[in-house]
């Protein structure tokens, strides 16, 4: 059948078949039972999703609890093996009896930098491994037509980056530190250009500030930030100290001594708590060493005692100054006689002497009216923890000693100053840095100390039999961390600024000499004190 529909006119307009509506009828009919059978699937779906969803979380939380533990396992390994290769290689060096030396960079100061924001942190340095440094002198403002310049390359024991903390930097030399317990005698050197980081490396940060009296006199009181190697060194050896309290028997003393302009300064003389606690030392020792040397070599205490420098401890309350002598003691070792050794059995006592060390050094200097900065580039800074452990079973000890030595900066002026307006000369301030790099033909030490370190480092890596320890107050203070059995760490700091591309090379070239220095093996001081 088919049904004629019509329209306005009459006309026939459309023809519609009855066979097609059933059939369309019977396919809407089953695409609603087909939505409905859907409808209810994914409604059944979504019903049990939360529990498909708890097994799946499940399944990845024991993943990730697996990837965790195996990443844990991965990290104590590599942190036991990083301490095995650590281990072995202070024996080796200990066997060996070479100098250690790290490399610590300093970061690229805000005003130091380029103008561009994009160049800011290119500094002349990069550490591309923890055994490696590169010094960069086409970074140099100034040079762009030597761009290809190879950069220079120098290999430590350990080279840290720029951004590494004190923790990081002490963690390293954590072994060597704690030797002195065991009666090993260790010395720890900073040496760097001025500003490079030698006293926040050593002894730590700090500031002075000006306070009241009870005369209400303004005077500078010192209040440290944050600790260095010593200051560090300190807090470990104490609380080994009170850890072993029931089988060791451990005392501990400081001596602070300073060299500036080739004269001694004991820095502890004169404060409160050397004036309640303190002890001189040397007197004694220093009296028996030179009939001791004078027996042998009758010239040899002579030589010694006018070598030394004499210099003077800081007066205390009008009393008249201790004079400071350079001896050798029976045993051999080189001793400050004079010198106030402050006995300390807690941080807070080591932190109050130097807060009063500073403190009073500062009131010096303005008395003076000396510049601090300039004076304290100028000097040098020997911190000596001696250090007496005891078995109490047994009543067999050890003596060990440990030093801390912030040397002054290594500032170089050139031997022969280029002059730009000279007729004919055609030389510029970038050829000044970059030739000649790290040579001493070209330029030599601000600090005659200093000038007479590098000359005995270099005699040691000749081997030559005569050394010129006693040139120098500085090198004959340290005579014994240079030549006897001392374990020896040298921290050279040097700066990322291109503009202080020389001093970091020849700071570079120093401590690269010092690696080939043979201290020889240390060895154990033990005494019997039963």
């Amino acid at each position: 059948r088919a049904i004629v529909s019509k329209d306005s006119t009459g006309n026939p307009a459309e023809t519609i078949h009855v066979e097609s509506v059933l059939k369309l009828h019977a396919e809407t009919a089953a695409m609603r039972t087909q939505f409905e059978l859907l409808r209810r699937a994914t409604s059944e779906e979504l019903r049990t999703l939360p529990a498909a969803a708890k097994e799946w979380a499940g399944q990845a939380a024991r993943a990730l609890a697996s990837s965790g533990t195996e990443i844990s396992r991965l990290r104590r390994k590599l942190a036991l093996e990083s301490a095995t290769r650590r281990k072995l290689l202070n024996e080796v060096q200990d066997l060996r009896g070479t100098v250690r030396v790290y490399c610590r960079p300093r970061p690229m100061r805000v005003s130091s930098s380029s103008r561009s924001p994009n160049e800011k942190n290119l500094g002349i340095i990069s550490v591309p491994s923890h055994e490696t440094l590169l010094v960069h002198r086409e970074r140099v403002p100034g040079t762009d037509g030597i761009s290809n310049t190879t950069p220079m390359s120098f290999e430590f024991d350990r080279v840290f980056s720029p951004d590494s903390s004190q923790n990081e930097l002490y963690s390293e030399a954590e072994e060597l530190v704690l030797g002195v317990l065991d009666g090993y005698n260790v010395c720890l050197m900073a040496y760097g250009q001025t500003g490079s980081g030698k006293t926040h490396t050593m002894v730590g940060d700090y500031s002075l500030v000006l306070e009241e009296d009870d005369d209400d006199d303004e005077v500078p009181k010192a209040m440290f930030k944050s600790n260095g190697l010593h200051l560090q060194a300190m807090g470990q050896l104490f609380t080994i100290a009170e850890k072993r309290s029931q089988r060791y028997q451990d005392s501990f003393s400081i001596t602070i001594v300073e060299v500036h302009n080739e004269r001694l300064c004991d820095l502890a003389a004169g404060t409160d708590i050397a004036e309640s606690c303190g002890e001189m030392q040397g007197h004694e020792s220093g009296k028996s060493g030179s009939s001791r040397q004078g027996g042998r070599n009758g010239k040899k205490s002579t030589e010694e005692s006018n070598a030394s420098q004499h210099g003077n401890s800081t007066s205390s309350k009008g009393s008249r100054p201790n004079k400071l002598e350079i001896r050798t003691n029976y045993d051999g070792d080189t001793v400050v006689q004079g010198v106030m050794a402050i006995p300390v059995k807690t941080m807070k006592d080591v932190h109050n002497l130097w807060e009063e060390c500073l403190s009073q050094r500062a009131a010096r200097l303005m008395e003076q009216g000396a510049d601090f900065q300039e004076y304290e580039a100028t000097s040098h800074v020997i911190v000596t923890v001696n250090v007496i452990s005891t078995n109490i079973a047994t009543g067999v000890g050890t003596v060990g000693k440990i030093q801390f030595v912030d040397l002054a900066g290594s500032d170089l002026v050139p031997k022969r100053p280029v002059v730009g307006g000279a007729k004919g000369s055609k030389n510029t301030a970038s050829d000044g840095l970059l030739a000649g790099v790290g040579n001493n033909s070209e330029w030599k030490f601000a600090n005659k100390s200093l000038a007479t370190l590098s000359d005995v480092v270099s005699a040691r890596c000749q081997f030559m039999r005569s050394v010129p320890y006693r040139n120098s107050t500085l090198t004959h203070l340290l005579r014994d961390s240079l030549e006897a059995d001392t374990k020896v760490l040298l921290v050279v700091c040097v700066s990322s600024d291109p503009n202080n591309l020389q001093e970091t090379a020849s700071s570079l070239r120093f401590a690269s000499r010092m690696r080939r220095v043979n201290v020889g093996k240390a060895t154990k001081h033990t005494v019997s004190l039963a």
